[in-house]
């Protein structure tokens, strides 16, 4: 009887331990899109998804979603405010129907260099600060933003020449890239990534504008003849990290404390893995048969796009808020 009595206690006890322990596990959504060997999927989510397990002992879990399995690039100023998914990578500019501001980065006012970008957009700085208290108001929280480097355009045609783009058909990542291209002449669509190389291969465009590292994971140098590196005359790629942000609120602080140290650690590991690789893409590029080019100041090449692009430049100085276009035109 005794036995009996003190094996139904264990079994009692076992019955109110296994959920306390149960509770002790958070697990969080993690969703990327576009190539899978871009540094900003391979590099960061990696290392800030093991940096968080690492940092809570265990206590957090991810479900990871990568590929566009969950999330498309388009799609995440709304997945993300409306909880579909804890944390994904988005391009800034992609907010833009939310937060006008943000086109600013995908605009010919964005003359950061990337090693600028990469100083100005860490956590605290007054221009992360700026995008962060923006994004806020759409229940979300801006964990990291990075410089991916100046948006590459790979075509059917020789583009050096701005004058070539008018009448051409070409994708874009953004409405603030889709106006750039649009003042040259060409004809915008927006597209997300992942239907970019189908487009071109049946000739649906004449050509896509997006990021170098992501084209050529992507395979588009299969599809076209010319790649040209644009030099930051259409302004950057700022891609990073968002989170739901009553997911991120719901967090014990040591969680959330390991997230934000963790943010920190992927965007040093990703901002250096991106700034070494970007020439390396182009070349790289190069070996698979495209005539490759690159905007580089002081050329003539430049001094065309910046001259075409001028008139445009200074009309939308005037659409965007003053403190915005400030704390982007200061940095020198």
């Amino acid at each position: 009887m005794k036995s009996t009595v003190k094996l139904a206690v264990a079994l009692a006890a076992t019955l109110f331990v296994t959920p306390a322990l149960a509770q002790d596990k958070i697990t969080l959504s993690l969703a990327t899109w576009g190539a899978s060997s871009h540094p900003q999927v391979k590099t960061y989510a990696k290392v800030f998804m093991d940096e968080v397990v690492k940092r809570t002992n265990g206590k957090v879990e991810w479900k990871y979603f990568p590929d566009d399995t969950m999330v498309k690039q388009a799609f995440v100023p709304s997945a993300i405010p409306g909880g579909q998914v804890d944390i994904s990578l988005t391009t800034l500019d992609n907010w833009v129907g939310r937060v006008p501001q943000v086109a600013i980065t995908a605009s010919p006012l964005w003359t950061l260099t990337m090693d600028q970008a990469q100083a100005e957009l860490q956590p605290g700085k007054p221009l992360f600060q700026h995008f962060e208290q923006l994004l806020a108001k759409q229940n979300t929280k801006l964990l990291s933003l990075f410089d991916i480097g100046a948006p590459a355009l790979f075509s059917k045609f020789d583009a050096r020449d701005p004058a070539s783009l008018k009448g051409h058909t070409l994708r874009a990542y953004s409405k603030g890239a889709s106006q750039s291209l649009q003042a040259l002449g060409a004809a915008p669509v927006t597209m997300g990534v992942a239907d970019v190389y189908s487009a071109l291969q049946r000739g649906a465009i004449d050509g896509a504008l997006g990021g170098l590292q992501g084209a050529y994971g992507l395979k588009h140098y299969e599809v076209t003849q010319y790649a040209l590196g644009t030099g930051g005359v259409l302004g950057a790629l700022i891609n990073g990290y968002v989170m739901n942000r009553r997911s991120f609120e719901r967090l014990p602080d040591d969680v959330k404390k390991a997230v934000l140290e963790s943010t920190q650690v992927a965007l040093d590991v990703t901002n250096k893995e991106l700034a070494e690789s970007y020439q390396r893409y182009l070349d790289d590029t190069r070996k698979h048969g495209l005539e490759v080019s690159e905007l580089k100041p002081g050329t003539p090449e430049r001094a065309a796009w910046e001259a075409a692009l001028k008139d445009y430049r200074e009309k939308i100085k005037g659409e965007f808020p003053a403190d915005t276009v400030s704390l982007v035109t200061s940095v020198h």
